[in-house]
């Protein structure tokens, strides 16, 4: 079986997340799949080839997509470009599409979510898969990508909206069909390994700056004026309660900047050197408390009972926090910093009603998470 997994990337930690739990989980329910990365975007040579993976060309630009006219390249070149690890759509059994947030008027193009609806149709018409992990999904208010949508959409074997804003953009569109569904996000249950990781001489706090949350595209403007002091009060709050401060990097130079920026300021704060998502995890697992504006790391907290404080640029964020019955944890711009250490003088309480109730929820989503992959593995198997 070849199946290929769209959108991966390890260019960010929550990106490699998503990777690394279906990998992990392929090897149970399909081990003699290979897998297949995309030439597009930003999945290196070889990264690829550390994965053991394929790579598939890709035959799009914008509106022109030639993916579905490779069926008609000749058996024997195509066998050809398989020995040299290259294969084509039409050689795929399967497509496992962890995007995440990729499909969304809000990032200014629609094309995306138009050629995985098509792709979706395409699949399913010569009997193979195409499934939609959990993800967000919308706004769209293109009147040809929502015909698209309404058209193509509903042949996927398998939508999983992240959350119910995300499902109701879908249903807006298609109505109700049977092969969509709403899961939680599938990182929560990882293998994490043991890794020798340089850990902190006392309990710590982590945080996970987002250079996002001053973009335009963060819809709530009032965040670019305030959340750079946001940062600045939490390292200050973490050390008036006893904790120290541990800074990752999540997601890429810009969010560097803004690590480099605190331990600047803050020059007793620790700089993580996690080399993989894994090492992320349990870092995040064993802080004391967290604070993140990036949406995997603050998964990689709550689902391991850390109580993470959170910020919010997208409606996914509220979802999260309303899983987790921790909406109180999502700070806003008007946030002030005696508000904050209060915060945190709860949350370091090991008894506290909030760290219970997260830990509570985090297994039942990880319940949510196996019932997931049984129903991908029922798909991948009809």
């Amino acid at each position: 079986m070849i199946i290929e997994v769209k959108g991966a990337s390890l260019d960010n930690i929550g990106a490699s997340l998503m990777l690394t739990a279906v990998v992990q989980r392929l090897e149970f329910i399909a081990p003699d799949a290979v897998i297949v990365l995309s030439a597009r975007g930003a999945m290196s040579s070889d990264r690829r080839a550390r994965l053991g993976a394929l790579r598939k060309i890709d035959l799009r630009m914008r509106r022109l997509d030639l993916n579905g006219a490779t069926g008609l390249i000749p058996i024997f070149i195509r066998r050809y470009l398989q020995r040299w690890g290259v294969v084509l759509e039409c050689d795929l059994d399967a497509i496992i599409d962890i995007a995440g947030f990729g499909y969304s008027d809000q990032w200014g193009s629609d094309y995306a979510i138009r050629h995985a609806a098509a792709e979706a149709r395409r699949l399913a018409t010569s009997g193979r898969h195409y499934i939609f992990m959990p993800q967000a999904f919308g706004p769209f208010r293109s009147k040809k990508t929502r015909d698209v949508i309404r058209r193509d959409l509903p042949f996927a074997s398998l939508v999983a909206a992240r959350d119910e804003v995300s499902y109701q953009h879908i249903v807006d569109i298609t109505g109700e069909f049977l092969n969509l569904v709403r899961f939680g996000d599938f990182t929560n249950n990882i293998t994490v390994v043991d890794a020798k990781l340089e850990k902190p001489q006392r309990p710590y706090m982590v945080i996970v700056p987002n250079a996002n949350m001053m973009a335009m595209h963060n819809l709530n403007s009032a965040w670019r004026m305030t959340y750079r002091q946001l940062l600045s009060s939490a390292v200050i709050a973490a050390e008036e309660v006893g904790l120290a401060t541990v800074l990752i990097n999540f997601g890429g130079p810009m969010d560097q900047e803004l690590i480099d920026e605190l331990h600047t300021e803050f020059p007793e704060t620790i700089l993580a050197k996690v080399q993989s998502a894994a090492e992320a995890k349990m870092l995040m697992a064993r802080a004391v408390v967290a604070l993140s504006s990036r949406f995997h790391a603050c998964i990689c907290a709550l689902s391991s009972g850390v109580p993470c404080m959170g910020t919010s640029w997208s409606h996914k964020y509220e979802a999260l926090y309303q899983d987790y019955g921790a909406t109180d944890l999502l700070l806003t711009p008007s946030h002030r910093a005696d508000e904050l250490k209060e915060l945190l003088r709860v949350l370091v309480v090991p008894t506290s009603q909030v760290r219970q109730e997260i830990a509570s929820r985090a297994l039942s989503l990880k319940a949510e998470t196996e019932t997931l992959w049984k129903t991908v593995e029922t798909v991948l198997i009809r």
